[in-house]
């Protein structure tokens, strides 16, 4: 008799739970470099510089899985349903290497890779920041610097804007990438106006 209601109470228990229902799955975004056909033709150089592109830095605020939204003044929300798929400062790192890459008639390397000993210029990105605002509007804000031996011969501070929609989530991304787009634009004209030799 007690098993039976032990198992009775455990049925309804289960029943019970499985009407509350589930939380929803969250999604994955990762920020996507621009496709080679976006991407104007370099000329051809037979002898490429290297460019040494550091690990870009980000701000703590956003060393999180979380995509953020500034909700007011000195105020933000975390979306714990859309989510990164990796690090953010992994990702950008990752697509400003590709984006230059593809945009500069140079090999842009890591600073972290044994080619960087070859680099004719380091190059060093901070974002100040990169989220969508309380009007919908995706921001991007970096500093940086490119220098040789040691010696800094750029730094400048760049700021970008899309539109975005506070409401959906890839729209967000999207416009976010766009903003990194632009930034990667501006560094690599900048930069392959740079004297190498």
């Amino acid at each position: 008799m007690r098993y039976l209601l032990r198992t009775l109470l455990g049925t309804i228990l289960l029943s019970q739970t499985a009407c509350i229902g589930s939380s929803p799955a969250a999604r994955f975004y990762l920020l996507e470099p621009i496709a080679s056909a976006d991407a104007p033709a370099t000329p051809a150089v037979l002898d490429k510089p290297t460019v040494a592109l550091a690990p870009v830095r980000i701000p703590h605020y956003l060393e999180r899985a979380q995509l953020v939204t500034a909700s007011g003044k000195n105020t933000y929300q975390l979306d714990e349903w859309h989510r990164w798929a990796e690090s953010l400062d992994d990702n950008i790192t990752r697509v400003v290497l590709r984006d230059l890459s593809l945009l500069m008639p140079a090999d842009v390397v890591s600073a972290n890779s044994q080619r960087a000993r070859q680099a004719k210029l380091a190059l060093a990105v901070s974002i100040l920041e990169f989220h969508i605002d309380p009007n919908g509007q995706a921001r991007l804000s970096a500093q940086w610097q490119a220098s040789r031996n040691d010696e800094v011969i750029l730094s400048r501070q760049s700021s970008f804007t899309a539109a975005a929609d506070n409401d959906d989530a890839q729209l967000k991304v999207e416009a976010l990438n766009q903003c990194l787009s632009q930034l990667n634009r501006e560094m690599a004209a900048a930069l392959s106006a740079i004297n190498t030799d």
